[in-house]
């Protein structure tokens, strides 16, 4: 395919920070790209390099006369509040074509999954999700053959995520993406950039291949490291004896050797294999384990939303947590996942004792809030611990910081102007001094890379901590939780199995089968072959499960599974 843009040697600077280092790259026609690099490596950047909406410091980029590049915007424009779903994508066409557009609007808005009725609807009006798929096609109406997406499922619900995907595989443009989801990434892409070190790994492969094969590399690139440093080490000892002979026996030829031997072990250094630093940030967590039978206990109580004239959003019939699970709150945006973790933590801090929540007395929690809230944006790196990890010294949080990625000299820097990635690991830090016992997570992938997210996830897994997560990234809850709860129809349930969720619009009236062997599952037919379907997938997943090491196994869901095998085989039989 022919190239759409190449960068030739891009070498570029944030303040005293080296992004990019004679750094190059091609797009082309047809390409399906995924941009991957950790937090602060210069990923937007880049696409503002691309865009012409900044100049690198050196390097030049050569662009196709036919290129038309469009960047989904992040924000909604002030400006498009008060227009109509439809007035606001007509307003990014020509003038010329703005009178007789309806037919294409209209065409793209239903392609998105709006209704008829939704085009009428104020931007104002519209949900988070709608606003983001209104950008969407604000991008894409003008038929680009370039689109630059910059973190597009950050705060998504699943929903809309699921919409995007099915839309992006249709899609006839050539696009690259950022985006720290590495389902999203597989079913959306086939080509991905790492963007570390300063340059661009390039592999024709959707991400998890891809990383796959950037891991082998790595691997082969260290040992052949270590082989090198061995082989420099032999000849410097070899060259210091021989220049000690060489002066001992005033032996010229022997002193020669040695002033030979010294050079190729200069060579030898100067062209050693280089192996990746890979992201100076690292996130670690600390837990205290419990013997408490349960961290937490809800029965019979009805969610209500925040304000003067709150409504009931959900009920729960009985919710509980032992030690040592992992939970993966679910449901769509706005169903209340978020208001019943601040329902909890305000109970946890003003009524552990009363009867709406019951929290064990060993019970201590670790919240990390997805607005990251608990952070006061006029308090230092160091002062934020001083105020919120009582536990540690003065100078064990110094040298946690330095740890953990922060540099000396920015220990004083405020919180206000931290990054998101930057004000994740600080969250994660005090999380990890304090030592909880039970970590109440809502949604602690939007702000961290894709390094960060398997830190996290190994983390968690490693010391078998008690966990409360919600997230719209699909395979950090596969990864981690083994149990799963859903908003549902106004009610709590528990559910064996994300993939019926998956799959689940928020309109949906489906309703849920409860199987007595194994409590609420995701529905099955009544016919064999629905039923031998349903067999095919849990042993494949049992199967899959027990491959995995004994750590990343799941027993409580094994123990799902192998029940529900056997009221199946039992229906057969």
């Amino acid at each position: 395919m022919p190239p759409l843009l190449q960068c030739h040697r891009i070498t570029h600077s944030a303040g005293t920070k080296p992004l990019f280092s004679s750094l190059d790259l091609s797009i082309n026609e047809g390409d399906r790209i995924g941009l991957v690099g950790h937090n602060g490596s210069g990923k937007s950047t880049l696409f503002s390099i691309i865009n012409n909406s900044s100049e690198p410091d050196d390097g030049d980029i050569s662009r196709s006369r036919h290129l038309h590049i469009e960047t989904v915007e992040q924000f909604i424009d002030p400006g498009l509040l008060e227009l109509t779903l439809s007035q606001a994508l007509a307003e990014k066409l020509p003038g010329e074509e703005k009178d007789f557009s309806h037919y294409k609007v209209e065409q793209l808005l239903t392609q998105l999954s709006f209704s008829m009725t939704e085009f009428k609807f104020k931007v104002s009006e519209l949900s988070g999700g709608q606003q983001n798929r209104l950008m969407f096609a604000r991008a894409v109406i003008n038929n680009p053959n370039l689109i630059l997406f910059d973190e597009p499922t950050n705060h998504l619900d699943l929903r809309t995520l699921l919409i995007f995907e099915t839309f992006l595989c249709s899609v006839d443009a050539s696009y690259i993406l950022i985006s720290h989801d590495r389902q999203f990434l597989d079913a959306v892409t086939d080509r991905t950039l790492f963007l570390r070190d300063q340059k661009i790994y390039n592999f024709m492969l959707p991400y998890t291949e891809a990383k796959h094969r950037l891991d082998e590399q790595d691997e082969t690139a260290a040992a052949r490291l270590k082989q090198e440093e061995k082989t420099i080490k032999g000849l410097q000892a070899s060259a210091k004896r021989l220049a000690l002979w060489g002066k001992v026996y005033d032996n010229e030829d022997i002193a020669a050797k040695a002033k030979s031997m010294e050079k190729r072990i200069k060579k030898l250094e100067e062209n050693k294999t280089f192996v990746s630093k890979g992201s100076r940030l690292s996130l670690t967590l600390d837990m205290q384990s419990s013997r408490a039978n349960r961290m937490m206990h809800i029965e019979n109580q009805d969610v209500m939303s925040p304000g003067d004239n709150p409504i009931k959003l959900f009920h729960i019939d009985e919710f509980f947590i032992k030690p040592g699970d992992r939970v993966a709150l679910l449901g769509h945006n706005g169903a209340g996942k978020t208001t019943l973790i601040k329902e909890m933590m305000n109970r946890y801090h003003n009524d552990k004792d009363g009867e709406y929540i019951k929290f064990n007395p060993q019970c201590d929690i670790g919240y990390y809030d997805q607005e990251i809230d608990g952070l006061d944006p006029g308090r230092s790196l160091t002062e934020t611990l001083r105020d919120r990890c009582l536990r540690a010294s003065e100078n064990e949080h110094k040298t946690s910081l330095i740890k953990a990625g922060f540099p000396y000299l920015d220990l004083d820097k405020k919180v206000r102007v931290l990054s998101g990635g930057e004000k994740a690991r600080l969250m994660f830090l005090i999380i990890k001094l304090n030592q909880p016992n039970f970590l109440i997570l809502d949604e602690p992938t939007n702000h961290i890379d894709i390094q960060g997210k398997e830190e996290l996830e190994q983390q968690i897994l490693e010391t078998n901590a008690t966990v409360l997560i919600t997230s719209h990234d699909r395979r950090f809850v596969d990864n981690i939780a083994d149990r799963y709860v859903l908003i549902h129809q106004n009610k709590l349930i528990e559910i064996n199995n994300p993939d019926w969720f998956y799959n689940l619009g928020p309109d949906s009236s489906e309703q849920i089968r409860e199987n007595p062997a194994s409590g609420i599952d995701q529905p099955v037919g009544d016919s064999e072959e629905a039923i031998l379907n349903r067999i095919l997938e849990l042993e494949t997943l049992l199967e899959e499960d027990l491959a995995r090491k004994p750590k990343f196994q799941k027993p409580k869901l094994q123990m799902g599974w192998r029940e529900e095998l056997e009221a199946l085989n039992g229906k057969l039989g």
